[in-house]
Formats: C-alpha cells, sequence, structure tokens
C-alpha cells in the first residue's frame, strides 16, 4: 500500500508540475511576444519623431546640408507625398497603443493648416512647422499609419503677411518598403510669390517663401 500511495502522489506531482509548465506557456508566450511588439512600435515611433526633428534641424542649417534616418519596418513601407507635403510610414503591430480610425498627434500643437484639419496655413509662433500624427487602420486591422506633415506658417514681415513652407520633393522613387533609408538634403529656397504666389481657399493669393527639402528614399 505504501508503495500504491507514493506512486500515486509522485503521478499527481507530475501531473501538477505538467500543468503548471503548460499554464505558463500559454499565458506567458502571448505576454512576452506583446512586450515585445510594444517595445518595437515605441522605438520606431522614436525613429519618426527623431525623422521629424532632423528634417527641421536641416530645413534651418542652409543650403546643402543633409542628414539621412534608417527606420526598420519589415513588411511595412514609406511614401513621399508631395501634394500633401508628408511623409507617410505604414508598419503592422497588434499591440500598438494609438485610437482606430483617428488621427492623433504625437509631436505638434493642433491640426490648423495640416492635411488631417482645417485651414489653409497655421501661425507662426503658435502652430509648430511640422507635427508627427499616428493612427491605427481599425480593431480589426494590425496596419499602423505614422504621418510627418508640414504645414504652411503664416508670419508678418514688413512688406505684410507671407507663409513659409518646409517643402518635400522626392528624389526619385516616392516609395520603398522593408528597412529605409530616408535621405534629406536641403536644397535652398523657392518663392511663390505676386501672381504665383499660394492660393488660399478664398481665391486670394499670399506670398510664401519655401525651404526646399529632396527626399530619397533608399
Amino acid at each position: 500500500m505504501k508503495g500504491q500511495t507514493q506512486a500515486v502522489t509522485a503521478v499527481m506531482i507530475t501531473g501538477v508540475i505538467v500543468g503548471a509548465v503548460a499554464s505558463a506557456y500559454v499565458w506567458g508566450v502571448p505576454l512576452i511576444d506583446k512586450r515585445q511588439g510594444q517595445a518595437e512600435i515605441n522605438s520606431l515611433e522614436s525613429s519618426i519623431v527623431g525623422l521629424e526633428q532632423s528634417i527641421l534641424s536641416v530645413s534651418r542649417s542652409g543650403q546643402g546640408d543633409s542628414d539621412e534616418v534608417t527606420l526598420s519596418l519589415d513588411n511595412g513601407e514609406v511614401m513621399v507625398n508631395e501634394s500633401g507635403n508628408y511623409i507617410d510610414i505604414t508598419t503592422y503591430s497588434e499591440s500598438a497603443p494609438y485610437p482606430s480610425g483617428s488621427w492623433r498627434l504625437i509631436r505638434g500643437q493642433s491640426r490648423q493648416g495640416l492635411s488631417i484639419g482645417a485651414g489653409d496655413y497655421g501661425i507662426q509662433g503658435e502652430n509648430t512647422a511640422g507635427v508627427v500624427a499616428v493612427r491605427k487602420a481599425s480593431e480589426a486591422n494590425s496596419a499602423v499609419n505614422y504621418r510627418v506633415e508640414f504645414r504652411n506658417l503664416r508670419t508678418n514681415t514688413p512688406s505684410g503677411p507671407e507663409l513659409r513652407l518646409v517643402d518635400l520633393k522626392s528624389i526619385g522613387a516616392s516609395e520603398a518598403s522593408g528597412d529605409v533609408t530616408l535621405v534629406f538634403e536641403n536644397k535652398g529656397r523657392g518663392t511663390d510669390a505676386g501672381g504665383d504666389g499660394f492660393e488660399l481657399s478664398t481665391g486670394e493669393k499670399i506670398d510664401r517663401q519655401r525651404t526646399v527639402m529632396g527626399v530619397d528614399l533608399r
């Protein structure tokens, strides 16, 4: 009887251990994957904010200055939209802590003058020249979209009001996927003035000074 009891006890202990290990695996692996996914998203977000800051820095440094930022996107992609004056970065994550279907600014103030906002321009001193926004496609879709956008800023000069803009221009392909290096260079100033001034939604034209930033995707 004693031997039988010990054998039954050993089987029960083994069963408990196996069950505990199985539970730890079932619950632990998804938790580890989630934390790893969040860490990857946090790292990418930091890189994209750094991208926006680098472009602004080069735009202020004078013609010929350049810099580059590499983004690791796996099956994601980067697109430069000249007409909207923004760079879209798409990645995929089940762990992204972002709202679904709506844009949220993670750097910059207000949506005034943006493609995701209203109005033709922001105000110098009140709004930032560039912003970083993010949204998750939907609860059922793991696509995460980041947008680095630069807007017109209205300022007053001795000769009257004018706009200032960091103007994005593609060099070569406007889309790339996987691990993408964005190389950007200050191409100098451009001016829209007089009859060629920037046309507001009211039909009025206003002079605009542009800092042209060439963007090369590699």
